[in-house]
């Protein structure tokens, strides 16, 4: 009994602490973000109006992917914070609300419509039968009068008219409503989505001196966003600068949109360690597992569409995502046309849900997602009126091709599994910091930061970035600088002339690794890529084909001779190249040829004529470096003579 009272007392005195604490909702908003290369870090904030005393601050809806251990919160003036602890808010509660309730009852109010249709149809069938069958007029052997082939002919003409036509109105409002249906049940997913979502709480417990109206800040970092660097190379004459863009991809699937947020890009990246590696000692002789690296593998993308297994036709709205292990890692919805993108994802094998009111929910498991690789995996989902819970389990087939050859479709070595679990991370960016002299920069309003380790650029006008998972393109800032335009030309392989700019210390621009696009003219002539961690000075860009600078190469049948030599061919070949400038303004080009090389003995390669080329020895390259006024020609020859076996049938064009 005194067990007993000593309980009760124990009871009473913390529900006594418990309820002494007031507990404040407190809403917040997305002021700006800052998105690393893989990852951002979200910074929120709230009006607090707060009594003196101890209180719970309870902010909810926050992402369900924030890492705990990144939250950063400023301090409450004249507060004091006790504790922050952080929690997942499970939605599983099953009571429908008043959304839910009316959309069902809309929903069955069509389905008894679509009954009632279906009915008439049916009766009008029977009456079609019904007439048709006793369409015979008279006795079998007998003829009819015409005068009653006519009546019954008018009768049955116009009402199989009315029957069919009746029929016709009823299955296009049959279609309607089925429609109206699917777009009601879309809704209910949506709804019944957004109210089963997992996400972050933070529990904040302070004690306030007096009664306090502050403003609360406080950051995170999520690993589930990123932005990917893009340039536009842009050349409108040779004899005018090259303008550079730099763009940004940012991309997010956090859960929560970013809507109207101020965005500052920087090439930092938290998910690499910074720690120094340590070296252990080496002892011969032992086996030792390979080192795993410290970068880590690429950030990833899983893409595919989700489509009805019977009618092919494509569900929007569908709720997918990603686990493993049982633990919820990514998630979006598919859009209108039923596509859906997880970007950025980290490497590793994963189980897609899919869950559609009105479809029998589905697994794929065992999908296979590679570094810095495109996944495809579509989803089939059955129409079954069968409960929610029960999930039809499908294993990943791997597609025969993927995306721009990042094919997915190999075996998973032992070693590639062991690299797989770590985090997405993306390429190693080293930002220059340096001047470079007669360049122009329009910022677009937006400014660059330097740092000692990476660059950060604060982009003034707000920007949406919907949790989709989508690219979306933030423009940096525009660069021009003197362009130092070279063409090429290899008339041996190719009559055309490309023309490429050459930047010298390009480091001075802090590009970094990512795509190209090139435009000339003001035409699009195609895509590259620039490659950071390139040990060249200069920075080449092709431009693309210009037919403008013209370039041919024919024998020179003066110089052609071949001749028997005791048991050997001597044989002598010449080439005229004739290169022409149709532009009108001066250019560079560099022409590039080849004499033969001998790893032979009995065959002798001799060098004769290459005038103003330089020539390398080792690998027999020519090369002319010429400057074309505007209309001139110029005819660049070389020749070479081969002596070999009468026994060796060589080919020397």
């Amino acid at each position: 009994m005194r067990n007993l009272i000593f309980i009760l007392a124990l009871l009473a005195a913390g529900n006594a602490y418990s309820n002494s604490i007031d507990t404040i909702k407190v809403e917040t908003t997305i002021p700006d973000v800052t998105v690393f290369l893989n990852g951002a870090q979200i910074s929120r904030q709230a009006n607090l109006n707060i009594p003196k005393g101890k209180h719970l601050l309870l902010i909810g809806r926050l992402p369900q992917g924030l890492n705990p251990q990144s939250i950063q919160m400023n301090e409450i003036a004249d507060c004091k914070t006790l504790s922050v602890k952080h929690q997942l808010e499970y939605n599983n509660d099953r009571v429908k609300g008043k959304q839910e309730l009316s959309v069902e009852s809309q929903i069955k109010d069509k389905e008894l419509k679509i009954k009632e249709i279906k009915n008439k149809v049916s009766v009008f069938e029977i009456e079609e039968k019904i007439l048709l069958d006793n369409s015979k007029l008279g006795k079998p052997g007998e003829g009819s009068p015409v005068s009653e082939i006519k009546a019954a002919a008018d009768f049955y003409r116009l009402r199989l008219n009315e029957i069919r036509q009746s029929k016709l109105v009823l299955l296009n409002e049959l279609e309607q409503i089925n429609e109206e249906i699917q777009k009601l049940y879309t809704g209910l997913n949506k709804l019944i989505t957004e109210k089963r979502k997992t996400y972050s709480q933070l529990l904040i417990v302070v004690e306030c001196e007096k009664a306090v109206s502050a403003k609360l800040s406080f950051s995170y970092y999520i690993s589930s966003a990123g932005w990917e660097p893009m340039y536009d190379f842009r050349v409108d004459e040779v004899n005018k600068p090259l303008s550079i863009v730099y763009n940004a991809n940012v991309f997010q699937s956090s859960g929560e949109d970013w809507n109207n947020v101020k965005v500052k890009l920087s090439t930092s990246n938290p998910s690499l360690s910074g720690e120094v590696p340590q070296l252990e000692p080496w002892y011969l002789g032992r086996w030792y597992a390979p080192a795993l690296s410290k970068t880590a593998p690429g950030a990833s993308t899983l893409k595919g569409g989700v489509f009805d297994a019977e009618t092919n036709e494509a569900i929007p709205f569908v709720n997918v995502i990603v686990e493993t292990g049982g633990r919820q890692v990514a998630g979006t919805a598919s859009d209108f046309d039923g596509r859906y993108t997880i970007k950025p994802l980290a490497p590793g094998v994963y189980d897609v849900r899919a869950t559609f009111v009105g479809y029998q929910p589905i697994v794929i498991s065992g999908v296979v997602v590679r570094p810095n690789q495109i996944t495809f995996s579509d989803i089939r989902m059955k129409p079954a009126a069968i409960n929610i819970e029960s999930y039809e389990v499908a294993d990943y087939m791997v597609p025969l091709m993927d995306k721009e050859k990042r094919a997915v479709g190999a075996t998973v070595t032992s070693q590639e599994m062991r690299k797989l679990s770590g985090r997405a991370a993306g390429v190693d960016v080293t930002g220059s910091r340096h001047n470079m002299d007669a360049v122009t920069t329009n910022f677009l309003s937006n400014s660059l930061k330097s740092t000692v380790v990476n660059l950060e650029y604060v982009i003034d006008m707000p920007y949406t970035i919907l949790s989709d998972g989508e690219d979306y393109s933030i423009r940096i800032k525009e660069v021009s600088l003197p362009g130092n335009y070279v063409y090429h030309a290899v008339p041996k392989l190719e009559n055309d002339v490309f023309l490429t700019a050459e930047i010298p210390d390009w480091e001075a621009l802090n590009l970094l690794s990512g795509k190209t696009s090139i435009y000339y003219q003001g035409t699009f002539t195609g895509e590259s890529a620039i490659d950071a961690e390139q040990a060249s000075d200069t920075l080449s860009i092709s431009l693309g084909r210009d037919h403008n600078v013209l370039v041919s190469r024919e024998g020179n049948k003066k110089l052609m001779d071949k001749r028997i030599i005791g048991s050997n061919y001597k044989e002598v070949v010449g080439w005229d190249i004739t290169v022409k400038n149709n532009r009108n303004s001066k250019i560079k080009i560099v022409v590039e040829d080849q004499f033969p090389v001998s790893e032979r003995k009995s065959i002798v390669v001799e060098q004769r004529t290459a005038d103003g080329a330089k020539v390398d020895e080792k690998t027999g390259k020519i090369t002319w470096e010429l400057e074309l006024n505007p209309g001139e020609k110029k005819v660049l020859t070389y020749s070479y003579s081969v002596k070999y076996p009468k026994t060796d049938q060589l080919i020397l064009d």
